[in-house]
């Protein structure tokens, strides 16, 4: 198959007019409108994704290539926005900070910013190659999709709870839920390829099945935490291994975050435990451990991210290292709830265990089936090919017959 890298360069260059266009929006439509800033936008947009569309759909096997086309030039949107944030930058993204979108000026919405602006940008050139040469990209479409629809529920439901509220420009976030889930069903519904159906579980799978347990454990703590549960080893994470979860300005990301581990990933890590000392080669448990993957690694980078950020306060911030206890606790928990499952991912996806080609069989019942079919196949006035056991049978009967022959002349005589 041969493979054109066209569309992947194009879509770079169209990516590279986002610092430009940044740049004029933030210098030059002050006094606009937030409806005339919008306007504007697309009108400046329009034409370069005609040109995009007019230059790259003959080079193209995949409509969705497009669609990752334009989302990777978000990312970069984004990462101007995460730099801005952080004072690196001025002049690009100030504006959209303080109208647009004001609760992403927070150590929540900067370390989100930097993911999308350079993991997800990987992933969306990469599956943009990929796309354009029809090639599959099912492992990592499931786990970006996951990852950022973790990302959008989070954003959208700290929105709803932001000191600032719902603006119009978080209606732009839309297209983040949408497209993530169109990648993820035509994931899904992609047949994988040398998967086994049946294994029998090995030592290692039994180990990580035990260390999702204990992640489970760790995220029903969490979500009690975030609920403001005052039970004494919730209340003791809460105000001092992460006492993240109690900032609330300018929303409360870190505990929305606790309660999507709480309702979402907790049952997700019971689940795949379960799939694992059962039977580890079961497709839907490949799909829903990379789901979990994605989703389970953003969340642990957002938190630990937002307990070093600068814009956290003193007293939401991680623990020291004076604090062993608190310390030891806070990594701990992080790690096993968003390390665990990349293992997982990686030990169902690519390493192969000693037991896996011990493939799980029903007892045996084909020599039984086999008789049973040649028996009722006789038929009457035809010969028919006797099984051993039935050859015996009528050996045994001739041989009677010869010895009670030779009796029968003996009397006689």
């Amino acid at each position: 198959m041969e493979t054109t890298w066209w569309p992947t360069v194009v879509a770079l260059l169209y990516d590279l007019t986002g610092i430009p266009i940044s740049y004029f929006h933030d210098s030059y439509t002050t006094e606009l409108s937030e409806g005339s800033r919008v306007i504007l936008v697309i009108a400046i947009l329009a034409p370069l994704i005609t040109v995009i569309v007019l230059t790259t759909r003959k080079h193209i096997k995949s409509y969705m290539y497009f669609g990752f086309a334009m989302l990777s030039f978000s990312s970069i949107i984004d990462l101007l926005l995460a730099l801005e944030g952080d004072r690196i930058i001025q002049g690009f993204m100030g504006l959209y900070l303080k109208k647009g979108e004001p609760y992403l000026h927070s150590a929540w919405g900067s370390v989100v910013s930097y993911w999308d602006g350079v993991v997800f940008f990987m992933c969306y050139v990469v599956m943009a190659f990929k796309s354009s040469n029809g090639m599959s990209y099912r492992t990592l479409g499931l786990h970006y999709s996951s990852a950022i629809l973790n990302s959008m529920l989070v954003l959208l439901l700290g929105a709803c709870l932001s000191q600032s509220g719902i603006t119009g420009l978080t209606a732009l976030n839309i297209p983040y839920v949408v497209f993530p889930m169109v990648v993820a069903i035509k994931c899904l519904t992609e047949k994988p390829k040398n998967r086994p159906v049946s294994m029998q579980p090995g030592w290692v799978d039994t180990l990580l099945a035990v260390l999702l347990l204990e992640a489970a454990v760790v995220a029903l703590i969490k979500g009690l935490a975030s609920l403001r549960g005052e039970q004494s080893i919730v209340a003791w994470y809460r105000e001092l291994a992460e006492p993240i979860i109690n900032q609330n300005e300018p929303a409360p990301f870190a505990a929305l975050q606790g309660l999507v581990s709480l309702f979402y990933f907790l049952p997700a890590y019971i689940v795949v435990a379960g799939g694992l000392v059962m039977n580890p080669g079961q497709p839907w448990l490949h799909d829903l451990t990379i789901l979990l993957a994605g989703a389970t690694s953003h969340a642990g980078i957002t938190i630990v991210g937002m307990s070093y950020h600068r814009l956290t306060n003193p007293e939401h911030e991680a623990p020291k290292l004076t604090n062993h206890s608190a310390f030891i606790a806070f990594w701990a928990a992080n790690l096993l709830t968003s390390l665990v499952p990349q293992l997982v991912a990686i030990r169902l996806c690519y390493i192969k265990s000693d037991d896996e080609g011990k493939v799980i069989k029903p007892a045996k019942s084909t020599n039984i089936i086999k008789q049973v079919k040649s028996v009722s196949s006789i038929k009457p006035g035809k010969s028919t090919k006797l099984s051993p056991d039935n050859t015996s049978k009528k050996d045994k009967t001739i041989s009677n017959g010869k010895t009670k022959t030779k009796k029968n002349k003996l009397k006689e005589n």
